[in-house]
């Protein structure tokens, strides 16, 4: 990657030269200044010189008049991001070879190895910071790049490093089948035979492991990576003393190799920790970690076990040293250690979150964060109940709530933020880069659904436009948060003192759940009061959730038992541990239980088979949801009355879609609202786009699905079907969206972020409030509960007492039978957003009392003195 002199590249640049003398002579300056640049830094290349080179180029960026300039534009930027890596400053790294490869692509450069320079690195250190979904699309763009000019070398590089991508997704046969692709050209590649060996380990093939690694041996005797292999599938089998004797190999090829990076040898260590745990070795693991912090973080002194907070990097090797260390406290019995590591490990996680401009990755990042989380209230939930001391118990709610939809509530933060400078060049590029990468996503996404039909030249071209378009977009966030340190509010920890004063104010009680792999946490929260509780028996919990939730897979599930129901009914509210007493409760569900509606849940058990007969908690309690906590005490109620309406009915008149029943739910709302109501052909996506900034409220009656592991979440709109990914690059600032179809909050479940659904889509482009449905409904009920909403909204009714009391209203009309009073009829409807609290009359009158007094009191002696 040094690249010397580079005068030669004047030469080539000849070619480019337009006419223009001024442009020429620009063309000299330029280039020769970043080459001269360059040459001066590669002499002696450090830290400070890589910032000072940074620092002279970058005025230089506004002046790359000509290719020459563009193209030692692109060969400074690799050298920075290739040093930068060296040094370890990976994020760093990766900004200046996105920079390159954006401007090789857009300024439409050749002559340049831009596979090897740039897009190779940048493939790798994406994949080791843990952008897989960025590492995966770059490989794979140089590999169709390798492919197309058919050069093997890169194309077998390629292929070994889209199986490291696929291997750390834990999809283990895709990696091995494309392995096999790779080991039909070259059988003896020492890379791609040691990934196969990788990918059958941790798949569990430990005997085809072994063949792979001692064939890789048999090729190469100094391949670490190899006995590394053998020694972790010894372990496995239990067998100690072999897998320590395979670690030792590995050692001794890694102190023969001088030119051995640091990166490798913790990595090694890494491998020997695992050996030295199953042996409960914990004096010499804290040993090697120490010298781990010691490769990975200059100026750590080792008279300390763990490293000063000031030091932590962007590195999953030192999120991963952290999470060992911690793991260590907490079996020598250290737990308020264990808890500092396990806070440096979740500052480090932060870190990494910032190089991420892609949702898909952090969803996957935060994910594993996810399992830190339980780990950590789990500590903190056991200090509690030993101690009794509520502040550990109220530092288990903050990990919890810091783990609750984080993306969702960035984008809400950010987008309430930033609608104040609308003017901002900053923000509207940021919201014209947001809208393409949408854009390119569901183009990717539909072609990719056509299956054998896709084209794989289209799918290329649009994922490199969705790659510079990332980097660009990367480019502008960065800035955002240095003009607007606002935007990084969502990090802040919740102050439960403010958070109680305005469950105060709403006289309401606050569940929140944390639902982890082992256990399942519930914090309870009142205006005087806050307790923590741990479910009993998760796994019976769960169980159960499952059940519950298949009662709403169609009208008859319920129905055909209804004994059984109300019997599971009761145990589920016993199990959740919901209290009685409270009128109003806000639930913040978590993972299965964001499908299940508390309203159905029975306080007790009922021999009855009337349904408007049974004690649902919706009769004593009005229920209402919200992502977070957070969300909730950052929420600043307006009421809706004399609101307009944009209504959306596709209705698919004489289709098989038709949805009969959805003219009169907008005759309804019409009645009580005004406002636009489009319906059959008028009801396109890009009206709807174009009327949502004009009204309060939006209503959407159509069809909609929930999804599966490969297709998102999508709505119909007349014209098309829009995915729940082009959602998150529209710009909305309803109050309210009410989305009247089957099934838009369900979606693919993603750890602590919730369901990928239709819902949620709504809540990233900016809608604070959300009324949406859980399963399939019935067209004709919905209309009905509808009605009863937009009445009770009309009467000046906060919207959670509003959605209530229309679900109370439907219990109770004698019209209806009682087959169709079963919860899956009126209770598919739940309300995610703020708590307003109702406008009083009494109060109302009151304050007109005390004016007439004053009035009365300033005008009666004008008043006798003219009788007089």
């Amino acid at each position: 990657m040094v690249f010397g002199s580079f005068r030669a590249f004047l030469c080539i640049a000849a070619l480019w030269l337009g006419n223009p003398i001024v442009q020429a002579q620009q063309k000299t300056k330029t280039s020769t200044f970043l080459y001269d640049q360059l040459d001066h830094f590669i002499q002696k290349p450090s830290n400070s010189e890589a910032l000072r080179l940074s620092k002279m180029i970058a005025p230089k960026k506004d002046q790359l008049y000509t290719k020459a300039d563009q193209l030692a534009w692109v060969i400074v930027n690799c050298n920075l991001g290739y040093y930068n890596n060296q040094f370890n400053d990976k994020p760093t790294a990766i900004l200046y070879y996105e920079t390159a490869w954006k401007t090789y692509y857009e300024k439409g450069l050749i002559d340049y190895d831009i596979i090897e320079n740039c897009l190779q690195p940048l493939g790798n250190i994406y994949t080791e910071v843990g952008d897989l979904p960025k590492a995966e699309t770059t490989i794979k763009s140089y590999l169709y790049l390798a492919e197309q000019s058919k050069d093997t070398s890169k194309i077998i590089s390629g292929i070994t490093n889209l199986s490291i991508v696929y291997h750390n997704q834990a999809n283990y046969s895709k990696a091995l089948e494309i392995l096999k692709k790779g080991l039909n050209i070259e059988p003896n590649n020492i890379n791609l035979l040691t990934n196969t060996a990788t990918n059958y380990l941790d798949s569990g093939d430990y005997n085809k492991a072994k063949t792979f690694a001692n064939k890789v041996i048999t090729t190469n005797a100094n391949q670490i990576n190899a006995y590394q292999i053998l020694a972790a599938a010894a372990l496995e089998k239990k067998e100690f003393k072999k897998a320590q004797n395979h670690i030792e190999q590995a050692r001794f090829q890694l102190l023969k190799n001088k030119n051995t990076s640091a990166r490798t040898t913790v990595k090694w260590q890494l491998a020997y920790i695992d050996i030295l745990l199953s042996k409960s070795e914990f004096g010499e693991v804290q040993k090697n970690l120490k010298e781990i912090y010691t490769s990975l973080l200059p100026g750590y002194s080792s008279n300390t076990d763990l490293p000063p907070k000031e030091y932590l990097i962007a590195d999953r090797l030192l999120l991963k040293a952290l999470d060992i260390h911690a793991y260590i406290y907490q079996q020598t019995q250290k737990p308020l250690l264990a808890i500092a590591a396990f806070d440096l490990a979740f500052d480090v996680n932060s870190k990494l979150n910032i190089v991420y401009p892609l949702q898909d990755t952090r969803i996957i990042q935060h994910s594993q964060n996810r399992n830190r989380t339980e780990a950590y209230i789990d500590l903190l939930f056991t200090i509690h109940q030993t101690q009794k001391e509520e502040k550990y118990g109220m530092q288990a709610f903050r990990a919890a709530e810091h783990s609750k939809s984080p993306l969702v509530n960035e984008a809400l933060i950010s987008k309430k933020i930033l609608s104040q400078y609308k003017n901002d060049s900053l923000v509207s590029n940021k919201n014209r880069l947001n809208a393409a990468l949408t854009s390119y996503e569901t183009l990717i996404l539909k072609e990719k659904l056509k299956g054998e039909d896709a084209r794989i030249d289209q799918i290329q071209k649009w994922t490199t436009a969705h790659d510079t378009t990332s980097i660009a977009l990367k480019e502008i966030l960065k800035k955002l948060r240095h003009t607007y340190p606002k935007l990084l509010q969502h990090q802040n920890n919740i102050s439960i003192p403010a958070l109680q004063k305005k469950l105060k104010k709403d006289h309401i009680t606050l569940i929140e759940y944390f639902y982890g792999n082992q256990n399942i946490y519930q914090f309870i929260i009142t205006q005087d009061s806050f307790e923590i509780k741990k479910i009993e028996n998760p796994e019976y919990f769960k169980s159960i959730i499952k059940k519950y939730v298949h009662y709403f897979d169609n009208a008859s599930m319920i129905t055909s038992d209804i004994t059984e129901f109300t019997k599971k009914a009761a145990e589920l509210f016993n199990v959740l541990k919901i209290p009685k007493q409270p009128k109003k409760l806000l639930i913040v569900p978590d993972g299965l239980l964001c499908f299940i509606p508390f309203e159905t849940l029975l306080l007790k058990k009922t021999n009855s088979i009337n349904f408007s007969k049974m004690p649902f908690l919706v009769r004593s309690a009005e229920i209402s949801y919200e992502i977070s906590a957070g969300k909730y005490l950052r929420s600043n109620p307006k009421n809706l009355q004399k609101k307009t309406v944009l209504g959306v009915f596709p209705v698919f008149e004489n289709t098989e879609k038709e949805l009969s029943f959805s003219k009169n739910e907008s005759k309804s709302i019409q009645y009580y609202f005004n406002g636009d109501f489009i319906e059959n052909e008028q009801a396109t996506y890009q009206r709807f786009i174009k009327l949502a900034k004009e009204h309060d409220i939006i209503h959407l009656s159509t069809h909609a699905e929930s999804g599966s592991f490969s297709r998102p979440a999508s709505i119909q709109f007349w014209d098309q079907d829009i995915l729940v990914n082009q959602l998150y690059g529209a710009q909305l600032n309803a109050n309210l969206v009410v989305l009247s179809a089957c099934e838009t909050g369900v979606g693919r479940l993603a750890k602590g972020e919730g369901p990928i659904s239709i819902g949620r889509g709504f809540h990233y482009a900016g809608v604070e409030n959300i009324l949406f449905s859980l399963w399939k409904v019935n067209d004709k009920t919905t209309a009905t509960v509808m009605k009863n909403f937009y009445q009770n909204l009309n009467h000046s009714i906060p919207k959670a007492k509003a959605i209530h009391l229309a679900k109370l209203d439907y219990l109770d009309t004698e019209s209806i039978s009682n087959v169709q009073k079963s919860p899956y009829y009126w209770a598919a409807f739940v309300y995610y957003g703020e708590i307003e609290r109702p406008y009083s009359l009494s109060y109302f009158w009151y304050k007109i009392g005390i004016v007439l007094f004053i009035l009365i009191i300033l005008l009666l002696p004008k008043f006798l003195q003219n009788k007089a």
